[in-house]
């Protein structure tokens, strides 16, 4: 398949693979197995699931989605957005048989040169570069070359591409391990079914079952392609993930009063500005974190905004910062309090790239 970001006139040829590894149960090197707390392969090579089978194809009034199915327990759904960025890629995994332990995993290929670097975010924040068999801070010795250099994914996962100034990431709706175990390519862990006890304290090997059968996942990737310089968009569209809506469903009338913002259309609009929390605090007052999604490096400056005019409808009587935690005055969390607060001016308070801050206010 292609990778397409037809806004900015990039594209890339992207092959996707459903691939699983054997569990480890114990061998010669280690009597230590897969399971729930540590994944061990039996080999340190995937074996591919074979070639997908094209069950339908539907072109819509807002996207074409491509169905597919790879044998009898994996299948998946293509959207390509006529007006979006990325391709979204939803897979369903499982029931995984029972025949002996598995961990599948859905690698992602590509002709960009990444060498042996890809960068994964931490905490949905900063992204920090993971190198091939290497550590930062300490010679390291890899005795599982595939375990060895696998690392949460919170959110994305990148790869680059430096002299053709191009990458690709990677946008996940739910914690994952990942690595980059060769240069153009990413793999992501999205089912696992163990039949041996780890030995890591839950006593039980990683064999849920429902229903009397193995379970099954269904999750989204969201693939974005673009060349380095509007790398920063994908933290616009991981926020598009991260708040999904919602649909829910009744039987009874629509509600008299449609749901609405309640954000100000007084402030300051700023797509890199994210109301993180809202939240009752009291009886009287709200907790409200506010957030600079952009990092420096990627060309993240200072958001200023009125705390005033924040919410709609809503007339500012008192506010307090707090701790990160919002259980104690910032005052009391900050070593150099003068040199905090130096940008905010009266009800106008200064985010800088990558900072949350945590206030309670009060409204009249």
């Amino acid at each position: 398949s292609s990778g397409i970001n037809a806004e900015y006139g990039v594209s890339d040829k992207i092959i996707q693979r459903y691939m699983q590894y054997t569990s480890n149960t114990g061998d010669k090197i280690s009597n230590q197995p897969s399971g729930a707390y540590i994944f061990r392969p039996k080999t340190q090579k995937a074996d591919d699931l074979g070639t997908p089978t094209l069950t339908d194809f539907i072109p819509g009034e807002y996207a074409t989605e491509i169905w597919q199915s790879f044998g009898n327990w994996i299948s998946q759904v293509t959207r390509v957005y006529y007006d979006k960025m990325y391709i979204e890629v939803e897979w369903t995994v499982g029931p995984i048989p029972a025949d002996h332990g598995r961990e599948i995993i859905t690698r992602y290929e590509t002709t960009l040169s990444s060498g042996d670097t890809f960068y994964t975010d931490s905490n949905g924040r900063e992204m920090v570069k993971r190198v091939l068999n290497k550590q930062p801070t300490y010679d390291v010795n890899v005795t599982e070359p595939v375990a060895g250099n696998y690392y949460p994914v919170n959110s994305r996962a990148t790869i680059r591409d430096e002299k053709r100034k191009m990458q690709l990431t990677v946008l996940n709706d739910r914690s994952q391990g990942a690595a980059s175990l060769a240069s153009g390519q990413m793999e992501f862990m999205v089912h696992r079914r163990c039949l041996k006890d780890d030995r890591r304290g839950v006593a039980e090997p990683l064999n849920e079952t429902a229903n009397g059968r193995g379970l099954i996942v269904r999750g989204k990737h969201w693939l974005f392609y673009s060349d380095l310089q509007s790398y920063h968009l994908h933290r616009d569209i991981g926020l598009d993930l991260f708040y999904s809506p919602v649909v829910a469903v009744t039987s009874g009338n629509e509600p008299e009063t449609p749901s609405r913002s309640f954000y100000s259309t007084k402030a300051a609009p700023n797509p890199y500005l994210n109301l993180l929390t809202y939240q009752p605090f009291n009886d009287t007052a709200i907790l409200i974190r506010l957030e600079n999604t952009l990092h420096v490096s990627e060309g993240g400056t200072n958001i200023s905004v009125d705390l005033a005019n924040l919410i709609a409808d809503k007339k500012l009587k008192a506010f307090q910062e707090l701790g990160l935690a919002g259980d104690r005055p910032v005052k009391d969390t900050v070593e150099d309090l003068k040199r905090h607060l130096e940008l905010d001016e009266g009800t106008t308070i200064t985010l800088k790239p990558l900072q949350i801050r945590t206030f309670v206010v009060t409204f009249g």
